[in-house]
């Protein structure tokens, strides 16, 4: 059996997976930890800029905590280690780029209704045991909004983690035709 919830109701499913003798939290050779992940966002469309089109897609798990409430340590490590999968894949002609995890914590039930908001992220690269050494700011609901848009980057909140990071340069050849003719040909060079 796993632990019961603290706060709020289980789905049926979820009710059930904690009842079930079969996959306890913890016993002398097995434990498993079962948390209904709050929020998955993942931006789909494709980003255009002044240089054209990009096939990027964002993805970034949040953890809601509600009423000024924190992750357990048992939660913490799981979201943790999940944090830790973090990464770009190209797959089938997309950079698909998961952000990591984050925790939102409201002093209320919803970012209208909330007086104040704090935006946590995981420590880079490690996994940690305490909802203490998250690393956060407070927020605002249009920060919020901007981060959800991925206007905003959901690390270090900079703006937009999809603009290009290189400087683009326009060069202009003269070459001969085969005809013998002459013409100018630009080629955009990226540093």
């Amino acid at each position: 059996m796993t632990r019961e919830r603290i706060y709020g109701s289980d789905t049926p499913f979820c009710e059930w997976l904690r009842h079930c003798k079969d996959l306890p939290s913890y016993s002398n050779d097995f434990g498993v930890v079962a948390a209904d992940n709050d929020l998955t966002i993942h931006k789909y469309i494709t980003s255009i800029d002044g240089e054209g089109t990009r096939a990027c897609q964002a993805i970034m798990q949040v953890e809601i905590k509600t009423r000024k409430g924190k992750p357990s340590e048992s939660q913490i490590d799981t979201l943790a280690k999940m944090n830790l999968f973090k990464g770009n894949r190209f797959i089938d002609g997309s950079n698909v780029r998961f952000f990591g995890v984050f925790v939102l914590v409201m002093s209320e039930l919803t970012p209208d209704d909330s007086e104040s908001m704090w935006w946590y992220r995981f420590p880079k690269n490690k996994t940690i045991k305490s909802a203490s050494q998250l690393q956060g700011k407070k927020i605002t609901r249009t920060t919020l909004v901007d981060i959800f848009r991925f206007d905003l980057h959901p690390w270090n909140l900079s703006p937009s983690p999809f603009r290009r990071h290189h400087k683009t340069n326009e060069i202009i050849y003269i070459e001969t035709t085969p005809l013998g003719f002459t013409c100018e040909r630009t080629i955009k060079k990226r540093s």
